[in-house]
């Protein structure tokens, strides 16, 4: 009841001062009450610490981990449902500095930015070794279905100025890639199977082809299999219409792929990828299993063929910085996977487009 009352007493004062310009001390917020329950309401703006800065959100991807959070299959500590956590699990924004605390060096208003997600203690084995990602007191930054956000200026990314902000929010998508990419050490003249046709592995499908891999793009969506193709893949295919199996044994002389991308995560998705892998080849598990299962594996299987089999979190601040230089050079174009915007008000009709897979990526500008 208390934090009830605070928030209200928050929200009745007319305007605050951010940076030069006043604006009104309220702003538009999502909140995910229960899962499956979203509503957007007035929220307080929020007061800055000495570093911290204000950011106006220009846009905000939905990711799979928000649908699976508004469905009540993921939970996260920092975030809780109800009117606690305003603009609830979006990441994967871009926008504009507003106004910073007393403290802050790094940034101005005016700076187009996106956030380092990770926050993490910087003292663990992990942190020393910049794999903050793997931190036990690792946090993440959210809160970007809102109008406004505050953020660590450690977090804060600048975007180079030719980026358009639909590529620039999905920075972080990206850079997660781009992180799962290198820990398969992929040569130009890999075969690489991908095994899912959504947002995350059209990503994949345009990072490795700059590598000058062949591609092989599995899935069961003609649209995202069609996007696939004008993006460069060298074989599609549809796993609804044929087993993957003999088709990609054919487009490999019958040794495999090289490595194979798991952008989704189910037990299907998993067989398939231990079938598809060449002797000596590699499988990274990308995507997350919500809710958890468990499969059987023949050691002999992973021993004999010395196959290498490893998982990707999160991504590093590198990632981040690579993904920026790519969309600078337009060597990536992540924007080219976003089918539908949506205003902030009508977010529960862009989480539902992403659910019934109407959009391939959905993006919201509040």
């Amino acid at each position: 009841m208390k934090n009830r009352e605070k928030r209200e007493s928050a929200v009745r004062l007319s305007y605050i001062a951010i940076g030069t310009t006043k604006y009104s001390a309220v702003m538009k917020a999502a909140f995910v009450l229960s899962p499956h329950k979203v509503v957007v309401e007035d929220a307080a703006i929020p007061v800055l610490g000495g570093r911290e800065v204000m950011v106006r959100v220009e846009a905000c991807g939905i990711c799979a981990s928000d649908i699976k959070f508004f469905n009540g299959l993921k939970s996260y500590r920092e975030t809780p449902f109800g009117r606690d956590s305003p603009g609830f699990t979006g990441h994967e924004w871009a926008g504009v500095v507003v106004s910073t605390g007393q403290d802050v060096k790094t940034v101005r208003e005016g700076d187009r930015v996106v956030p380092y997600i990770v926050t993490s203690c910087g003292l663990c084995k992990y942190c020393r070794e910049g794999r903050e990602n793997l931190c036990a007191e690792k946090r993440y930054i959210h809160g970007g279905f809102a109008e406004y956000v505050k953020i660590p200026e450690q977090n804060l990314i600048r975007i180079p100025e030719n980026i358009r902000v639909e590529d620039a929010c999905l920075t972080e998508p990206t850079a997660c890639c781009l992180h799962a990419i290198e820990q398969l050490n992929l040569k130009p003249d890999d075969t690489v199977a991908i095994i899912g046709d959504g947002p995350m592995g059209l990503l994949h499908l345009q990072l490795v082809r700059k590598i000058g891999s062949r591609v092989i793009m599995i899935g069961h969506h003609e649209e995202r299999l069609g996007i696939a193709n004008k993006l460069g893949a060298d074989l599609v295919i549809n796993s609804l219409k044929v087993e993957p199996f003999e088709p990609v044994m054919e487009a490999t002389d019958g040794y495999g792929a090289d490595a194979v991308i798991l952008a989704i995560n189910n037990k299907d998705a998993m067989s398939n990828a231990l079938k598809l892998v060449s002797k000596g080849g590699r499988i990274n598990i990308f995507a997350g299993a919500h809710p958890d299962y468990e499969i059987s594996v023949n050691p002999n299987k992973i021993h004999y063929s010395e196959l290498t089999i490893t998982g990707s979190a999160d991504a590093l601040r590198k990632n981040y910085h690579e993904a920026l230089r790519l969309m600078k050079s337009e060597a990536v174009k992540p924007s080219t996977i976003i089918t539908h915007i949506f205003p902030l008000e009508k977010i529960e009709e862009a989480l539902e487009a992403m659910q019934k897979r109407v959009a391939i990526k959905a993006i919201v500008k509040p």
